[in-house]
């Protein structure tokens, strides 16, 4: 078997699927406004850049209405050398803000991830070695998918390599702890929005937690096994279908089981793993094939 994942080149209907499915993430994910928001333990590019700026509305809502305009030109393929650097830059940003509250939130972080990607794809296909691959018949936005299915394989690899490495590889023994971080987080948001119900449903998770630990090991063993083998989704669509409908399953378990929800990951997955468009595309013509035959036949 070849393990060297080969390019692949994505039809028209799938690019266009995925711009659009894409650019609707982008949009749902960035907040109407952050005023509500404050910088009080900086984090990440905060902590070299003051990023205050877009805390003040009315700055956030022309920064806001600028990205819809560069979601638009994304959709329609047009500057996209001036729309990703922007859409990137105001992700980053806002993720900033929201990751400088004293907890950290992981949700953002693959989108800000796979816009870097995107954009640096884009400049490279602009480059002479860029060009090269056009050779191979992939095209330039072939190369920004391509790209993106490698930046989610790499967040899931570097997330189970980090986990072993931070606990001396007893993670899936202490994963039951994560028990108290669900409790710190629960009462950090309590006393941000003081919402009663939240509270109580974070502590009801976390009990849980402490009274299943076998089966929230379980759990993540299954998990982690799949982080460690992500790369090897680039080795076709095939590879890469399977591998997305696992971390669903996955991500949908937690989610229901521990409440731990990864919304974004999961939008990512879809759009540029499992791809739902080729495969329908796929089962309809391998059904107009056959039906055809008997035709044929006679």
């Amino acid at each position: 078997m070849n393990l060297r994942p080969a390019p692949i080149h994505f039809a028209w209907y799938e690019r266009l699927a995925m711009r659009v499915l894409f650019a609707l993430v982008l949009e749902r994910h960035i907040p109407a406004s952050l005023s509500h928001l404050t910088i009080t333990a900086p984090n990440g590019v905060a902590r070299i850049i003051d990023v205050r700026f877009l805390l003040e509305p009315s700055v956030f809502a022309v920064g806001r209405s600028l990205l819809l305009a560069a979601l638009v030109l994304y959709v329609l393929r047009v500057g996209w050398s001036i729309a990703l650097p922007y859409i990137t830059l105001f992700s980053i940003g806002v993720g900033t803000i929201i990751n400088s509250q004293g907890a950290i939130s992981h949700y953002l972080q693959i989108v800000s991830l796979v816009l870097l990607a995107q954009t640096a794809a884009h400049f490279y296909s602009l480059s002479g070695k860029g060009k090269a691959a056009a050779s191979e018949g992939l095209s330039r936005e072939d190369l920004l998918v391509n790209w993106s299915q490698q930046t989610i394989a790499a967040v899931y690899l570097v997330s189970a390599l980090t986990k072993l490495i931070h606990t001396k590889g007893a993670w899936i023994l202490q994963s039951p702890l994560i028990a108290v971080q669900i409790i710190k987080t629960t009462e950090q948001d309590y006393y941000d929005r003081l919402h009663p119900a939240g509270l109580q449903a974070g502590l009801r998770v976390a009990e849980w937690i402490t009274l299943h630990p076998l089966l929230v090991m379980l759990i993540m063993t299954g998990g982690l096994l799949l982080e460690l083998s992500a790369p090897l989704l680039l080795l076709g669509r095939g590879w890469a279908a399977c591998y997305g409908l696992a971390l669903v399953a996955f991500h949908e378990t937690v989610g229901r089981v521990m409440q731990l929800h990864f919304t974004y990951n999961e939008y990512l997955i879809w759009i540029y793993l499992v791809n739902v468009p080729f495969w329908v595309w796929l089962g309809w013509r391998r059904m107009r094939e056959r039906f055809k035959r008997p035709d044929s036949a006679a």
